[in-house]
């Protein structure tokens, strides 16, 4: 599930993507060996899928970060691809080991490894593993502590909402087509922020019928490209969640980070001062899901400033402005699931939205001159989801089809005889429909 760190589309693949962890716990614990009060246990998956995309080219030079679908257009300005790779969450293979210390206090920690069928469209070039869950963990009656890395809490009950009821045992949205090295988006991107796995240092309290609260301090995050190169502070992160059995579940999260530079201003005489930059990167998400016999119900809603449109606080041209001023963005996703248990079938669809608010900062498609101008900056990501997904024993089959429709912020056309003047303004559009069949097996 996730997110690589080439683009930032493909930083949510290697981060998203998608990526349960222990925020959800393993569908199967495989006892390896019990020594000295130590339960040492295996869980896992493999999958496997073919990803075939068929759309129009990118807008441009945009692609670079992170952007529209990316990938090179064809003779005619079309776009046909197809990768083997990984589905929503990548292969995974991982290692639990327990202990009671005493009645108060039991120990738990997690070794989570996830591996990627294919990366670059490079032959010969290994994939990459990737150990994103990383940690140790503590629990008594006065709640649980987890020390490392692991799933971060802001955007986590989004994500799980969209692994429940859809891309589990799928893929949704491939990220990116150059490059694969991570799990599928599902649907980030199109209103579902990735949280990551982030370093950090995580409490939870008590399930208090259902309902509990956890408050983490992250290992913070910078955008390098707008000067914001400093965090002085913890990524602090919280998120409430409230279950009764497994029929509603309801759940609110945000986080909040301050974000420091030092740029150079050149004043009209041509002397330089240094001027200090400070600002906050913020995000608030709710949501709910809902199983009622063989129907299931969810999605959830997010804004804030200094996302991109797959993650929050990631390196690229999106979250900030030149003048590192933090970009607002909002976004929602719905999906929908009806199970045929006869036949262990799910019948799973909806669709989501992401969308980019332009700062005082952001050129319109012309300037005060009439000169025509190309902000290069996307302003809305739609996407559509539908997939069947069959359960076989440990093996789960999955075919479906995303359609993802990208939208720019309108662009001046310079006139054919002066270049000074705008001849039109058009809105850039980019349309990739993709067809993902695969298999993942789980222990």
């Amino acid at each position: 599930m996730g997110p690589s760190k080439p683009t930032a589309v493909s930083a949510a693949a290697a981060a998203f993507a998608l990526a349960l962890g222990a925020a959800r716990p393993a569908l199967a614990e495989v006892p390896v060996v019990q020594y000295d009060g130590w339960q040492l246990s295996t869980d896992g998956r493999v999958n496997t899928f073919l990803s075939v995309a068929v759309g129009n080219e990118a807008k441009g030079p945009e692609e670079a970060a992170g952007t529209g679908t990316a990938d090179t257009a064809d003779s005619t300005g079309g776009l046909h691809s197809s990768r083997i790779r990984n589905g929503f969450m990548t292969s995974i293979l991982g290692f639990k080991a327990q202990k009671q210390v005493s009645p108060r206090l039991k120990v738990t920690t997690r070794v989570g490894l996830w591996m990627n069928a294919s990366g670059s469209r490079t032959k010969n070039v290994s994939a990459l593993i990737d150990p994103r869950e990383l940690y140790e963990k503590f629990e008594g009656l006065w709640g649980s502590a987890l020390l490392g890395s692991d799933m971060a809490l802001f955007g986590r009950g989004g994500i799980l909402v969209d692994a429940d009821i859809a891309h589990d045992y799928g893929l949704g949205y491939p990220c990116a087509i150059k490059d694969s090295s991570g799990g599928g988006c599902g649907m980030t991107a199109f209103g579902a922020p990735f949280p990551g796995f982030d370093p950090g240092l995580v409490y939870a309290t008590p399930n208090l019928a259902g309902l509990q609260l956890s408050v983490g301090l992250y290992d913070p995050a910078t955008i390098g490209h707008a000067q914001l190169d400093r965090a002085p502070l913890p990524r602090v992160e919280a998120e409430l969640k409230f279950e009764y059995e497994k029929l509603l579940r309801l759940f609110g999260s945000g986080f909040w980070q301050v974000l420091e530079g030092t740029v150079t201003e050149v004043s009209p005489s041509g002397a330089g001062r240094e001027k200090n930059l400070q600002t906050n990167a913020w995000g608030a998400q709710a949501g709910a899901m809902l199983s009622i016999g063989p129907i299931m119900l969810g999605g959830a809603a997010y804004q804030g400033a200094g996302f991109s449109p797959t993650t929050y606080i990631e390196e690229g041209t999106i979250a900030a402005d030149p003048a590192a001023v933090l970009r607002k963005s909002r976004g929602a996703f719905g999906l929908g699931a009806v199970l045929v248990d006869a036949i262990h079938l799910k019948l799973a669809g909806g669709m989501g939205v992401w969308h980019l608010d332009k700062t005082e900062n952001d050129s319109g498609p012309q300037n005060e001159m009439g000169a025509p101008t190309d902000p290069h900056l996307i302003k809305q990501n739609l996407g559509i989801t539908a997939g069947a997904y069959q359960t076989t024993g440990p093996v789960h089959f999955a075919l479906e089809y995303f359609r993802a429709q990208h939208t720019w912020y309108d662009r001046g056309v310079a006139s054919a005889t002066d270049p000074n003047v705008t001849a039109r303004i058009e809105r850039p559009t980019q349309t990739v429909n993709f067809i993902n069949a695969g298999a993942t097996v789980v222990w």
